[in-house]
């Protein structure tokens, strides 16, 4: 098949999640078809990230954004009753570009990455399938709650207007996927359960034990530290877990690793906490550490750090929402903290006996290799498509 791939972000390098799942979904597909690539480009993107990806395409096409532009569009998007991010990642000349060369390649399938692509495809006479990857209006309603009253009222109605597009695009697609069940369960229509549930894998022979490591960190959060559920996540780390876990053992050491730390994570930083930004290689900064631990309660989709950490053998402690997306047996394979004295107790049952550590990690590292490899999803994304 030739497929065109449609996407806000270009899939490469891999320091966010909605790059990271493209980035494995062309991988796979690419062994069996050919993949023309469509990305929109935020900043300018670098000779070897441009050669990389084109190994695996026939064509690859950038468009990149004005930055002046971009944010006319989501004000004119606000007054026009679109969601932000629709309007933020929509440039009218540059649709017309996409659908130019949509229409020489004439593709025998479109696949879109998000809802804020849709318009540039949605009306297009291909098959098409759109990737969901997360219901975004649950993650905008859960920033919402968390924001202060004027914020609250504005990103309120940005979710009610998310929600109302989820819904109305559905219909302009043949296909649809989404990451997790609860994501989809979250929808606000009925046409939902049409809906194909296609998790993330984990590259289990990149990810994987790296016991020479000097496990120099007690604790490590890591992720897209500019991202707002890392940056409360950190936040609650910092100011909330670790004081209190610093009366009983002052020499505690905490890594907060990823790229583009917000302001307030980066004021977070002291002799008890590191924040070490990008990181050339990530698994450097999972093996380092004894305990992965991201208490994250108001995201959505499926966090990766998970699969790769759990991958390095590292044992991990999550919330039960982050775990919902998982499916991984408490106790067994992960550990589940809702709040602060939990996040307190599992840390300390793990730093206090070497041998539940090691189990969990063991069992962790098993439940990766069994449930979570691309190659799984990318042929359950291929079937979907042909």
């Amino acid at each position: 098949m030739k497929i065109a791939v449609v996407t806000s972000r270009f899939p490469y390098p891999l320091e966010k999640g909605d790059k990271l799942r493209l980035y494995f979904q062309i991988k796979f597909l690419s062994q069996y078809h050919e993949i023309i690539l469509l990305s929109l480009a935020e900043s300018p993107i670098s000779d070897s990230s441009l050669k990389h990806i084109q190994g695996f395409c026939k064509t690859v096409h950038v468009f990149p954004l004005q930055k002046n532009k971009v944010t006319f569009n989501a004000l004119k998007a606000f007054l026009l009753k679109t969601p932000l991010e629709v309007g933020y990642f929509f440039d009218k000349k540059i649709k017309s570009q996409i659908q130019k060369i949509i229409h020489i390649e004439k593709p025998d399938h479109i696949f879109c990455q998000l809802i804020r692509m849709s318009e540039y495809v949605r009306e297009l006479p291909y098959p098409k399938t759109l990737d969901y990857m997360d219901a975004f209006s649950l993650g905008m309603y859960r920033r919402a709650e968390n924001s202060s009253w004027l914020a609250r009222y504005f990103l309120k109605k940005d979710a009610q207007r998310i929600a109302t597009y989820e819904a109305e695009v559905f219909d302009d697609f043949n296909q649809h996927t989404i990451i997790s069940l609860q994501d989809r369960n979250h929808l606000s229509f009925l046409k939902k359960e049409k809906i194909h549930v296609l998790p993330n894998g984990v590259d289990i022979d990149f990810f994987k034990p790296h016991p020479e490591v000097n496990q120099k960190y007690d604790l490590a959060f890591i992720g897209n530290m500019g991202y707002y559920p890392n940056v409360q996540a950190a936040i609650f780390l910092g100011k909330k877990i670790l004081p209190k876990l610093l009366l009983k053992n002052n020499q505690l050491q905490l890594l907060i690793a990823g790229a583009r730390p917000d302001a307030a994570v980066k004021n977070l930083a002291n002799k008890n906490i590191t924040i070490s930004g990008w990181v050339e290689d990530i698994r450097m900064a999972y093996a380092s550490a004894k305990i992965f631990i991201a208490p994250i309660f108001h995201g959505r989709g499926q966090q990766n750090k998970i699969l790769e950490a759990m991958a390095m053998g590292i044992p991990c402690i999550t919330s039960d929402q982050v775990n919902k997306a998982i499916g991984a047996i408490p106790n067994k394979s992960i550990l589940i903290a809702n709040d602060v004295e939990s996040c307190q107790e599992q840390i300390s049952l793990l730093l206090e006996n070497d041998g539940f550590r090691e189990q969990l990690s063991k069992n962790g590292l098993d439940f990766i290799q069994k449930n979570f490899s691309w190659e799984k999803y990318g042929k359950q994304l291929e079937r979907i498509l042909c």
